[in-house]
Order: structure tokens, then C-alpha cells, then sequence
């Protein structure tokens, strides 16, 4: 079966990439097959038997001790073996089968997903963050994103704002490994923000795979947005509202977000409070890029007006 590799132009859907992007999209060398006929098929049943057969979990509050417990597991290994690449969640890399362009790909290697998700990350902090003085990830997580933005920007200040105690702990404990005192972390809930926590002016904030936790309940951390007025917000979620409910593949994505309760109306939220003259939306990206089961990351860029 022939090979192919991941090319600039699979990221056009981002408006163009840089020459630090092009450089990095070749240095990542990712390869993939494309699933024949047959295999595309016995994969689109896969994801129908989830739907109509599986109870999954739905996303949520209720889960908070799950994910204090997942990052504790990271931080464990982090302690173990002083690796960044422990703090990468366990969730990704699970299934074989990704999305690239919003077509099914079968990856050729067994780190694809992660990596994919790096050099999709890096594009997206050189086109948006490379000049701000302070970037906040909230949602942040073990701060596996968080660390890479290092990468495209030395200077800054990062911030974490996440709702798990042993998030909080595990980033604090690598900045202070990595000896990096442009670090911090804090505790924060994204449904009661606590507005002690004021953003610098003119800083930068992103989510990625954050909201997703929140279904419908997105009101307060938009308000708390734009109460603090930050130069640019980079939301990169599993929306549903850009998806063509005609295209099979975005169909299904579609449904499987309603199955598992994540993030819903966030666009038409926006768009509400831009009529009202409080925001401007700037871009709404589909990248298409994603799992076996999701479209994962959409990108809708504002800022408070």
C-alpha cells in the first residue's frame, strides 16, 4: 500500500503556513496510509456500533476526580523519568485510525497521533503567539501543550490555569525541574471564575480540548474573558457547528460529541455577544484533523472589543 506523508498543504485550512512551519512540517517526516475501500467502510461501521451500542461516559464536572487521577499517574512517571514526554496524556495515541483533511488515514507509525498534535500545536503558536509577553492555557492539564509554546516563543510568561489540584502541582514542580521561572500555575473552574485572577493586558489565551468538558455551561468563562480583556483568544475545540451534517464522516463526529456530552453552542454564543458589540470574531477554522471517532480540533480566534 503506498505511503504518504504529511505536507504543507494539509494544513491550508490555517491560511498559509510560515517558513518555521514548512520547515517543521518536513522535519516531522509523518507517514500514513490511505485505508482502502473495503477498510474505510469496516472502519465507518466501527464508529455506527459505538453509537448505537456503547454507553460512554459523558464529559463533565462529575469527572474531576478521574482526571486528578489520570495527571497524578503523569506526574508519577515524570518523577520516574525526568521525561517531558510522560506528561503527554494517556488518552493520546489510543486508537489507530486518525483524520487528516477529515478523511480516515491509517498512520504508519505508532507515535503518529502525538506527534501530529505537537506539529499541529506548533503551527498554530507561530501564527498567533510568538509576540505576546504572557500566554494563559486554560484547561492546561499536566502543561504538556503550555511547555511547547516555549518553543516559539522564549520570552513570555506562561500560564496555567487548570481545575485539578495535581495539575496545578505537577506543572509547578516541572518549571521548578526545568528551572524555568517564566512559569506558574493556578488552580481555577471554568464554570465559577474566580475574577481575583486577572489576565495581564494584552496577553494571549487558548484552550485546546478544553471546553469540550463544559457541554453548554460556556457563559461564565466567556464573560470572565471579556471582563479581562486579552489581545487575542485561540479556541481549539471539538465544535460541531462548522461540520456539514450532509458529510458522512463529519456526521458521525457530530453524533459522537452529542453521545459523549461535549461542548456545545459555543459558536453561536460568540456570535451573540459580537451582535451585542463585546467581541470580534476573527477566524472560524476547520482543520480537520481528529480520531477514529471526532474531528478534534476547530479553531475559532476572537478577542474582547
Amino acid at each position: 500500500m503506498k505511503k504518504y506523508k504529511v505536507v504543507e498543504s494539509d494544513f491550508k485550512s490555517l491560511g498559509g503556513c510560515s517558513d518555521y512551519a514548512i520547515e517543521l512540517i518536513n522535519s516531522y517526516n509523518l507517514e500514513y496510509k490511505i485505508p482502502s475501500q473495503d477498510e474505510r467502510d469496516s472502519i465507518i461501521v466501527k464508529c455506527i456500533k459505538y453509537l448505537l451500542e456503547e454507553s460512554p461516559v459523558v464529559a463533565g464536572s462529575h469527572r474531576k476526580n478521574i482526571w486528578e487521577n489520570g495527571w497524578k499517574e503523569n506526574m508519577d512517571d515524570y518523577i520516574k523519568s525526568n521525561d517531558l514526554r510522560s506528561l503527554v496524556p494517556k488518552y493520546l495515541g489510543k486508537f489507530a485510525i486518525q483524520r487528516l483533511n477529515g478523511e480516515f488515514i491509517t498512520p504508519v507509525s505508532h507515535d503518529f497521533e502525538i506527534r501530529l498534535v505537537e506539529l499541529f500545536q506548533l503551527i498554530i503558536f507561530d501564527k498567533y503567539f510568538r509576540d505576546f509577553n504572557d500566554i494563559y492555557e486554560f484547561g492546561a492539564g499536566t502543561g504538556h501543550n503550555l511547555l511547547r509554546v516555549r518553543k516559539v516563543n522564549e520570552k513570555a510568561m506562561l500560564h496555567s490555569l487548570e481545575w485539578t489540584k495535581q495539575g496545578v502541582e505537577l506543572l509547578k514542580y516541572v518549571a521548578n525541574n526545568l528551572n524555568d521561572k517564566k512559569i506558574d500555575a493556578h488552580e481555577f473552574d471554568f464554570t465559577r471564575p474566580n475574577y481575583n485572577i486577572q489576565l495581564k493586558p494584552l496577553s494571549a489565551v487558548y484552550t485546546f480540548a478544553a471546553l469540550e468538558q463544559l457541554s453548554d455551561s460556556t457563559d461564565e468563562i466567556i464573560k470572565y474573558w471579556i471582563k479581562n480583556k486579552p489581545g487575542i483568544i485561540v479556541n481549539i475545540e471539538p465544535v460541531t457547528e462548522n461540520l456539514n451534517q450532509d458529510e458522512l464522516l463529519q456526521y458521525l463526529s457530530i453524533k459522537y460529541c452529542e453521545k459523549r456530552g461535549y461542548i456545545k453552542n459555543y459558536i453561536s454564543k460568540l456570535k451573540q455577544f459580537e451582535s451585542n458589540g463585546e467581541i470580534k470574531i476573527h477566524e472560524i477554522l476547520r482543520p480537520g484533523i481528529g480520531g477514529l471517532f471526532i474531528e478534534n480540533y476547530s479553531i475559532i480566534v476572537w478577542s474582547p472589543i
